[in-house]
C-alpha cells in the first residue's frame, strides 16, 4: 500500500491511548517518585540558609518650615535608592569592614522604601544570624559618617532597632518542591508513552487497518464482556464468549453473523469448504472467532466441523466447555478412530484436544491429518480450522496449504503493522486464498472517528471480553449419527492460541 508506514493522527484511537497510559501507570508513578526523590535531595544538599536582620528608619527633610508629608515620602524613595548605591560602593565596604574589623563584608545590604510612607527598611542578609545582626548594627552605629557622606538635606531616625534573626528567611519548602518534581517526572513519562504509542505502528482503527495492511477488512468485532454481572464475574460463570451465551449483546451477534455471511458468500466460489482461522501472535482472539464462525454457519443449517489444530496450546475445549471423546492427538496418532464428536448443545461437529504435544508439527504434517481433512471435505459443508499463531509455529503453513480460504484475526492495538504484513505475505504464498482480516476486540469512544458504544474489559487470550476461553468442536463422519460429548466445564481462563 502506498501510505502504509506513514503516521497519521487519525490512526490513533483515544481509548487505545488511554489504555496504554493505564498499562504504564506504574512506570509513570515510578518516574514521578524518582524525580521527587532526586530533585528533593539535590535541593536539600544545595540549600544554603540565609538570615535577615531588619531595621526601620524614618526620613524627614531638613527645612526651615514644616516639611510636607509628600516631601518626606519622596525623600524616602530617593534615600533608599542612594543607600542601595552606597551599599554597593567601595567606600561603604571599606567603612563597614573597618568598623567590623573584618577583611570582607559578611552580609549583603539592601534598603527598601515602604510604599506611601516616609519609612525605609534596611536589611542585612548573611549566612548566619550573628553576621546579619552585627552588619546592620554596625551600619546604624556609624550613621553620622554615612549621613555626612551621602545625605545633606535629610534626617534619618531609627524607629525599630534590629534583632537577632531567629530563623532563616529563605525557608526550604521541600514538600512543595517534591510535589512539583513528581508532576514533572510523571509528565515526562506520559510524553514518552505517548511518543511510543505514536511510533508503535499498531492497528487501532478500521481506517488504519485498511490503510496499513495489504489485506482487506472482512469484519469488525467489538469488545464484549464475558461476564456482565458482578455475580458471574465472581463465579467466572462464562469460560468463553459464544453466540450461545444467554446475555451476549445484539451487536456482537450481528457482527458474527455478518462475518459468517461474508465467508459463506466467498465459499460458494468453486465450492470451497475449508476455512483456516489464524493470527499473527497469541491472544488475538482467533479461537473465539473460529468457534463463533462455526456456530453461525451451523445456525444456517450447515454441517460444520470445527478442528482445534493448535496442538501447542489447545483452547477450544475450554471455550465450548466440552471434553473430547476422541481426542485429536490420539486420532492423529492412530490410537482412536477418526470420528468427530457431535456437540449437540452447539449443533456442530468437532475434533478437540485437551492436551498439548511437543511433536505437533509432525502430527499436523502426517498422513493421518491429510486423511482427516479428506474425510471432512466429503462429509461436511464447512470445515473451520483453528490454527496456531503464524509467527510462532510452522504448522500454519501446512494447514494453510490444506485449506481453501484463510482469515487473519487482528486484535486492536497489539501487533505492529509491519509484522502483520509479514504474516499476510506468508498466507498469500500458501494454497489458501486470504479473504482478509477480522478486526477483533475493538474498543471505541465518542472522541474517536468510529464510535460503537462498547465498554472496556477484554478477556485474556482470545475472548472478546465475555469469556477467556475459546471453544472448539468439530466432527467428521458421513453419517448423521450424533455422539454427544457431555463435557465438563473447563477451569480457569481461556487458552492463548
Amino acid at each position: 500500500m502506498e501510505e502504509q508506514g506513514l503516521f497519521a493522527w487519525r490512526d490513533l484511537n483515544p481509548v487505545c491511548v488511554l489504555r496504554r497510559l493505564l498499562q504504564e501507570l506504574p512506570m509513570i508513578l515510578l518516574a514521578g517518585l524518582i524525580a521527587a526523590a532526586v530533585i528533593g535531595t539535590v535541593c536539600q544538599i544545595r540549600y544554603e540558609p540565609e538570615y535577615t536582620a531588619v531595621s526601620t528608619v524614618s526620613v524627614k527633610v531638613k527645612s526651615g518650615g514644616t516639611a510636607s508629608v509628600v516631601s518626606n515620602q519622596n525623600a524616602a524613595g530617593e534615600v533608599a535608592n542612594t543607600l542601595n548605591e552606597l551599599f554597593e560602593s567601595k567606600t561603604f565596604s571599606g567603612m563597614a569592614k573597618e568598623a567590623l574589623g573584618m577583611k570582607s563584608l559578611p552580609s549583603s545590604m539592601v534598603a527598601e522604601a515602604v510604599p506611601e510612607t516616609n519609612l525605609i527598611q534596611m536589611k542585612a542578609v548573611a549566612d548566619s544570624p550573628e553576621k546579619a545582626f552585627s552588619t546592620l548594627r554596625c551600619l546604624l552605629d556609624n550613621y553620622p559618617e554615612l549621613s555626612s557622606y551621602a545625605f545633606e538635606n535629610v534626617v534619618l531616625t531609627e524607629l525599630i532597632s534590629p534583632e537577632m534573626p531567629a530563623s532563616a528567611s529563605n525557608t526550604l519548602d521541600i514538600w512543595s518542591i517534591r510535589q512539583k518534581a513528581f508532576v514533572l517526572g510523571a509528565g515526562a513519562m506520559i510524553l514518552i508513552v505517548l511518543m511510543l504509542v505514536g511510533v508503535s505502528d499498531t492497528v487501532q482503527t478500521s481506517r488504519s487497518l485498511e490503510r496499513k495492511l495489504d489485506a482487506k477488512l472482512v469484519a469488525t468485532i467489538h469488545h464484549e464482556e464475558k461476564n456482565k454481572t458482578l455475580r458471574t464475574r465472581i463465579r467466572r460463570a462464562n469460560k468463553g464468549l459464544l453466540l450461545t451465551t444467554p446475555n451476549v449483546s445484539f451487536q456482537f451477534t450481528e457482527e458474527i453473523h455478518k462475518l459468517g455471511t461474508r465467508v459463506e458468500t466467498a465459499a460458494r466460489k468453486d465450492q470451497r469448504k475449508v476455512i483456516l482461522v489464524t493470527s499473527t501472535q497469541e491472544n488475538e482472539g482467533k479461537s473465539t472467532v473460529a468457534a463463533n464462525l462455526a456456530l453461525t454457519l451451523a445456525q444456517e443449517g450447515k454441517r460444520v466441523l470445527l478442528i482445534d489444530a493448535d496442538l501447542h496450546k489447545a483452547a477450544q475445549y475450554k471455550l465450548l466447555s466440552s471434553a473430547p471423546k476422541n481426542d485429536l492427538l490420539r486420532v492423529l496418532r492412530g490410537e482412536v478412530p477418526c470420528e468427530p464428536d457431535y456437540l449437540k448443545k452447539h449443533g456442530i461437529y468437532a475434533f478437540l484436544s485437551r492436551r498439548c504435544s511437543n511433536s505437533a508439527a509432525e502430527l499436523i504434517s502426517s498422513d493421518n491429518m491429510g486423511k482427516l481433512m479428506q474425510l471432512a471435505r466429503r462429509a461436511m459443508d464447512y470445515v473451520i480450522v483453528d490454527s496456531p499463531p503464524v509467527t510462532l509455529f510452522s504448522d500454519v503453513e501446512v494447514l494453510a496449504d490444506q485449506a481453501d480460504m484463510a482469515l487473519l484475526v487482528v486484535r486492536q492495538d497489539m501487533v505492529p503493522a509491519s509484522v502483520l504484513n509479514d504474516t499476510i505475505d506468508t498466507l498469500n504464498q500458501s494454497n489458501a486464498e486470504l479473504l482478509g482480516c477480522v478486526f477483533n476486540d475493538v474498543r471505541s469512544s465518542r472522541l474517536s472517528t468510529e464510535h460503537y458504544g462498547y465498554g472496556y474489559g477484554y478477556g485474556y487470550g482470545y475472548g472478546y471480553g465475555r469469556k477467556r476461553g475459546y471453544g472448539y468442536s468439530y466432527g467428521y463422519g458421513q453419517s448423521q449419527k450424533h455422539s454427544g460429548t457431555g463435557g465438563e466445564p473447563a477451569e480457569g481462563t481461556n487458552g492463548t492460541t
